[in-house]
């Protein structure tokens, strides 16, 4: 199951929600069913983008009620402009098969 999360920052405040990625991704990359959970920041902005893939669902529901996206929600309280969206996506590989996905 492949997730796209992005987190829109205050001016300013994006290398912010970075930090609270850096505190949280060690806990959430031993989470069971964790394949990839990899942050990107804007460049030169304050948008994150989390491409995420969890083995199955029941895995990605245990981390939305785990105690490392508790600890995230706390940390980005006060820096994000509005509540994350999130969107649950499908691979679609295009073209050179080694190029065309993100590789599993």
């Amino acid at each position: 199951m492949s997730v796209i999360a992005v987190l829109t920052a205050k001016p300013g405040m994006g290398p912010r929600v970075i930090d609270a990625f850096r505190v949280v991704s060690p806990l959430v990359h031993q989470e069971r069913g964790c394949e990839l959970y990899a942050a990107h920041l804007e460049q030169d902005g304050d948008v994150v983008i989390m491409v995420e893939r969890w083995t199955t669902r029941a895995d990605l529901d245990a981390h939305a009620a785990g105690v490392a996206l508790r600890r995230l929600n706390e940390l980005n309280a006060d820096l994000l402009v509005r509540p994350y969206d999130v969107w649950f996506v499908d691979a679609v590989p295009l073209g050179d098969a080694r190029k065309g996905e993100i590789p599993d």
